[in-house]
Order: C-alpha cells, then structure tokens, then sequence
C-alpha cells in the first residue's frame, strides 16, 4: 500500500519575517549581527537583547544556568528576562510581557520584544510603514 501525503504550500509553517525592518535610534539608523523580525502570532517585533540595550546606553549580563538576561541602566533600573517566560522583573516588580525572550540556535542571540524592552528602559517607540518596510524609531533623552 502507497500512501501519498501533499503539503499545501499556503497553509505550511508562517516564516517570521513579515517585512524588512529598519532601526534607528535617536534619529540614526543602527544594524545588528541578527536580524529583527516579527512574530506572526503576537505581531511582535523581537530584536538581539544586546544590540538594542546598549544602543539605549545600558548594559547587559547573561546568566547560562538561569537562561537569564539582566539589563542595567545608568539610572539604576534593573530588568531581568528569563528565555522562554512571559514574565519580566522589572526592579522586582513583575510585568508580563507581549512574548517571551527566545534564544534560536540560528541566530544564537537573546531576542526580546523590542517595544516591552524600549519602553521598559524610559525610550519611545514610533513605527511607521512604508513600501512593505517598517521604519521603527526608539527615541531616548
């Protein structure tokens, strides 16, 4: 007995990259080693943890054991993010979050909801599309 089995093409897995996305911050357009793409499901845009934080002028620690990224800022604000939770700690206070970190073996970098993280380090998020690209500025005083 042969079976058949055909995958309809429009129906397979949605690729994350629904758009080119390009970044600025404070008006100048920045790149990264990963690129950022955008979660289907949620419509989140996640970008690599380290690029985004330390262009926002924080630092950035990674703990392998705990699977946990603690972002520092200048003013004293601590976030920590665990890979694949929802939950945020944000000095201490628990914030959900639209998605959780991810850690792909392809590209191997911490992506994190690039607005929850923004916003959460005292910057403003302004996206706008054009031309099947979306131009997202975060802007910090």
């Amino acid at each position: 007995m042969i079976f058949f089995v055909t995958v309809d093409q429009a129906n397979a897995a949605l690729p994350q990259y629904l758009y080119n996305i390009v970044l600025e911050v404070n008006n100048v357009e920045v790149t990264s080693d990963a690129n950022p793409y955008i979660e289907r499901a949620t419509s989140t845009t996640y970008v690599p943890i380290r690029f985004i934080s330390e262009n926002l002028g924080e630092t950035v620690s990674w703990n392998r054991e705990k699977q946990e990224v603690t972002i520092r800022s200048g003013n004293g604000k601590i976030v920590r993010l665990t890979i694949g939770s929802r939950v945020a700690y944000v000095n201490d206070k628990e914030k959900i979050m639209p998605g959780a970190p991810v850690m792909p073996v392809s590209p191997n970098r911490v992506m994190v909801p690039l607005r929850f993280v923004s916003e959460v380090m005292g910057a403003t998020v302004e996206s706008t599309s054009k031309n099947e690209t979306i131009y997202v500025n975060i802007t910090k005083q």
